[in-house]
């Protein structure tokens, strides 16, 4: 059985690559909008569709490591997902259609701190990925379920 670990890890891999592939969509739009190869409710369409999603899967994915005793990891979330709600406390999330141009600046200020932020938070998620991998394959259990894999695995292929 792979380990309860691991499964976090792979899970967070997924809802941080998510968060991070976001906030760069969200600087694209920005800078089209900025480059005038996007109109203003376009931008609000694109962008303000998915903040809920957005808010749920930082909540989830800082809930879910510190539910598994990532304490540090799960701290950084939290304080992401602190900025966050800062960020909608102040009705600063949303774009306005009437008022994009003038909110461009602190939008794509607030944009590349969120990126900055999931971009750091990417590399931890990867490399504790690759760390609990590792830990779980070198106990004997973790060396028998992956011998038992790639068997399948070449059995799968040659057509056994």
């Amino acid at each position: 059985m792979v380990s309860a670990h691991l499964l976090v890890w792979v899970a967070a891999l997924i809802m941080q690559s998510a968060l991070l592939g976001r906030a760069m969509f969200a600087i694209m739009s920005l800078s089209d909008l900025e480059n005038d190869f996007l109109n203003p409710y376009d931008l609000c369409g694109r962008l303000n569709r998915y903040v809920g999603v957005e808010y749920a899967v930082q909540g989830a994915l800082a809930l879910s490591l510190l539910l598994s005793g990532n304490w540090f990891t799960g701290a950084a979330h939290l304080a992401v997902l602190g900025y966050m709600v800062h960020l909608w406390a102040g009705n600063k999330v949303y774009v306005d259609a009437t008022d994009a141009f003038r909110q461009l600046p602190e939008q794509k200020r607030q944009r590349l701190v969120q990126l900055g932020a999931h971009t750091a938070l990417f590399m931890v998620v990867v490399y504790r990925l690759i760390e609990t991998a590792v830990h779980t394959l070198m106990t004997p259990e973790g060396r028998a379920l992956t011998q038992r894999l790639l068997k399948e695995a070449a059995g799968s292929t040659h057509g056994y």
